[in-house]
């Protein structure tokens, strides 16, 4: 995420997956093909943005709708046994479950050309900037798991990205554990098909509340979901749980060492959250969310959803000091709506959402702010290799001090082309209007890359 928000005019990605099993955030998968011989289209649209039959696919644990957990194009090995006791009236039973018989892991490299035209330095290669691990499986019908490890970011190791155990007991019922992008998002950053920005509503700070919250990348706990056949099975509820600690996002990332008055709140806060003495979380509040989702046929794959989410947050209470830091002094909220609808012959995808942002803290001054992201974008499936596709994003500030005043707006467009089912380029530029916060998450640029997934 934070390579999105520092690249400027233009980016030249490669990524490569070899000894590839299952998904990561920004690919469509071959091994999936591989495994269950099946075309990459069956899931994707374009990859990485899933069409109805992937997200059912993802929400039985990476095994294939109406299977049963089989698998196709090769044989899983088998774990479990009977174990004879002596005297036991009957076999010590260890329960089965089999494991796929290739590779789980997979490696992602990339490497970018970039132009920041606000650096001493405008252009340059950045050799390999990035190598990922990326490893997953189903076992058995009923766990799986998945991880996407950075081992190195920006030259330097980077750790975990997202890892979770699943357990998958049908689609009524199952629960992941670990760290992961919590289903609260209104549209998944790591599955985004304008992959130039990603979406403010999971990433988007408020930065004078000291709150750089955010559902993407990831967050730590454990998390409930599940669909449930609607009234006279027309249509079904979608569902999702979860409790986590409610770390900083993508935005704490991609604003450290910017320098400035939001680059020192960022180097307080975060030796301020070394300090408080946890090892994952900063106090001994866990944060919890709800989402509720009714899907359903209407001339193509229709969604509608709510989500609620409330935690606690800290904030310094004097913005140069670490050791003012009050571990629970920000009580937030984010709740709002959202659809998607694929148009039933694939031509069309449309995606939209309203995310309301409030924070209440315990303080004289600015102690209540409130902040408002609405989101639309269209897909449009020109050909089955061709889609270019648009991004609006508006967003407006209540209650916030002078230097944060100024609601925005941010456009990002996007042009995908597929030279195979795992080759594509991908040509984008992102605008932001003048009114939006001198910082590199709202910046305006251009990018080119190229992206081989095998």
């Amino acid at each position: 995420m934070r390579e999105i928000m520092r690249v400027r005019v233009f980016s030249l990605s490669v990524t490569m997956l070899v000894l590839s099993l299952f998904t990561q955030s920004s690919n469509a998968v071959p091994s999936f093909a591989r495994r269950y011989q099946q075309s990459c289209t069956t899931c994707h649209t374009v990859f990485p943005a899933l069409n109805e039959y992937g997200r059912l696919f993802r929400a039985k644990g990476y095994r294939l709708p109406g299977a049963a957990g089989t698998i196709a194009g090769e044989e899983p090995i088998g774990l479990g046994t009977e174990v004879k006791s002596p005297g036991a009236k009957r076999p010590l039973e260890i329960p089965f479950v089999d494991i796929p018989a290739t590779s789980v892991a997979s490696f992602q490299v990339t490497s970018d050309y970039v132009n920041r035209p606000d650096d001493a330095v405008t252009d340059e290669f950045t050799g390999i900037s990035s190598v990922g691990l990326i490893f997953g499986g189903a076992m058995g019908t009923r766990f799986s798991f998945f991880g996407n490890i950075a081992i190195i970011e920006d030259g330097a190791f980077e750790g975990i990205d997202r890892l979770f155990f699943q357990y998958n007991r049908d689609l009524a019922f199952n629960v992941r554990v670990g760290q992961f992008e919590p289903r609260a998002i209104p549209f998944s950053n790591h599955r985004r098909l304008i992959r130039i920005t990603p979406y403010l509503n999971g990433v988007f700070p408020i930065v004078p509340a000291h709150n750089f919250f955010g559902f993407s990348p990831n967050q730590k706990g454990i998390e409930a979901f599940g669909r449930i056949p609607g009234p006279g099975s027309l249509g079904e509820f979608e569902y999702a749980a979860g409790l986590i600690n409610g770390e900083p996002g993508g935005a704490f990332e991609a604003l450290e060492g910017t320098g400035g008055m939001v680059g020192e709140l960022v180097e307080n806060l975060e030796e301020a959250y070394e300090d408080s003495g946890g090892e994952n979380d900063f106090n001994n509040s866990k944060d919890f969310y709800g989402r509720l989702n009714y899907n359903l046929w209407l001339r193509g794959a229709f969604s509608v959803g709510s989500f609620y989410y409330k935690g606690k947050s800290g904030f310094l209470a004097d913005t140069a000091d670490p050791d003012s830091f009050v571990k629970n002094g920000n009580n937030f909220n984010r709740w709002g709506v959202d659809l998607r609808w694929d148009q039933d012959r694939g031509y069309v995808t449309f995606l939209s959402s309203v995310q309301f942002f409030n924070d209440s803290l315990d303080r004289a001054t600015f102690n209540d702010l409130s902040a408002r992201v609405t989101t639309g974008e269209i897909q449009l499936h020109v050909r089955p290799w061709l889609v270019p596709a648009f991004r609006y994003e508006r967003v407006d500030l209540y209650d916030f001090p002078s230097t944060f005043s100024n609601s925005f707006d941010r456009y990002s467009v996007e042009f995908l082309a597929q030279l195979a089912p795992n080759i594509m380029i991908m040509a984008g530029t992102t605008r932001s209007s003048n009114s939006a916060p001198e910082l590199p998450l709202f910046d305006s640029f251009s990018r080119v890359a190229v992206h081989f997934a095998f």
